[in-house]
């Protein structure tokens, strides 16, 4: 770093724009006093102007030094006022080099435009840098935290295999199915973490993919059907024209495809699902709906958390790995958009999805 840092330093210009700058006011304000003189020089006339010199000439030396003397200095005051948010900037930046999880940041220039909107651009991509190392850093403690159960029972089995469970076929069958199924878990994680990462960091461009909303939730709904005859199905749809929303049509897919596959989880006893799609307003609803174990009260403000299960026992049983609901969350988010849930133990769960309706343009 150190070496970097020298190697920059030694390929650097030899001027700063601070001696630039002051050069060139230095020069500018010589210029103007020069062309002031002139112009006395012609309102006053010769006679004057030599009766003039007469009487300063003793002190000509003298004035001009101070003239150039306070030229420079204003000059330089000038430069400083116009360098010192570029020398922050710089500043900052070596800062965020340094130590890219820093807090500091560039502070607002209220009196340069151009600079000012530097300094927030930098800002921002400095945000946008330590929001992947932040996501990175979870993914990597998540991931390992939640690997390490499944890598302990198959390394478990297959120590025993070592030992002596290979010559017994019973205890060779049972090792291979329970460490295929922690396998299957595990990918089945990477992958949901993987899912979350992009999620996070979803950008929407500013001419996002318009969807129309109806369609998506058909298909979805006689997907799933299928998967899952042994439920009974309801969908009930309130619009009365087609609605469009700017998310991608395969991300509302997605999340539709995560709350329905919540529902069939949890509903064990009353195998029911409901689905509804209506207008709020700007908004467009659209609710999924269970008749499972519910959710208690305490447990409504965690339930989005990564890896937070409302029951652990049956989420291991079911597959669950508490990563569907932080994805819905998060793309929900980044698409301007709202997610609520409703729920009681024992009466089920109603999570809705709510994103602003597209109005076309209105054109002559």
């Amino acid at each position: 770093m150190r070496k970097s840092k020298q190697k920059k330093q030694e390929d650097s210009p030899v001027l700063s724009i601070q001696t630039l700058l002051t050069l060139v006011l230095t020069v500018g304000f010589l210029l103007l006093l020069a062309g002031i003189l002139v112009c006395l020089d012609i309102l006053i006339g010769a006679n004057i102007r030599g009766e003039t010199f007469a009487q300063i000439s003793h002190w000509w030396f003298v004035l001009t030094l101070v003239a150039l003397l306070w030229t420079l200095c204003l000059a330089w005051l000038l430069a400083q006022v116009f360098v010192r948010p570029v020398k922050k900037l710089q500043k900052t930046m070596l800062n965020f080099e340094d130590d890219p999880l820093t807090d500091d940041r560039v502070k607002p220039v209220a009196y340069n435009k151009e600079l000012n909107d530097l300094g927030q651009v930098q800002n921002q991509t400095m945000d946008k840098v330590q929001g992947l190392i932040y996501a990175q850093q979870d993914f990597v403690s998540d991931v390992s935290h939640e690997l390490r159960t499944p890598v302990a029972i198959v390394k478990g089995h297959l120590e025993l295999l070592n030992r002596w469970g290979k010559d017994d076929p019973e205890v060779l069958e049972d090792s291979i199915r329970s460490s295929l199924a922690e396998i299957s878990r595990m990918e089945t994680l990477v992958n949901e973490m993987l899912v979350l990462t992009r999620a996070e960091n979803l950008n929407v461009t500013s001419q996002p993919e318009i969807t129309e909303v109806l369609p998506i939730i058909e298909r979805v709904y006689h997907d799933l059907q299928m998967v899952h005859p042994d439920f009974s199905w309801t969908f009930d749809n309130d619009l009365d024209q087609p609605v469009e929303v700017a998310v991608r049509a395969d991300h509302l897919e997605q999340l539709l495809i995560i709350l329905i596959d919540n529902a069939s989880k949890y509903s064990t006893d009353r195998k029911e699902i409901h689905l509804a799609l209506a207008k709020a307003g700007t908004w467009v609803e659209i609710g999924v709906q269970d008749f499972g174990q519910g959710i208690a009260a305490e447990d409504l403000d965690r339930v989005f958390d990564r890896f937070y299960r409302v029951d652990k026992a049956r989420a291991h049983r079911t597959g669950g790995n508490g990563l569907g609901l932080s994805i819905v969350k998060k793309m929900v988010a980044a698409y301007g958009g709202q997610v609520q849930v409703e729920s009681a133990l024992g009466s089920g769960s109603i999570f809705r999805l709510r994103f602003p309706i597209c109005r076309p343009e209105k054109t002559e």
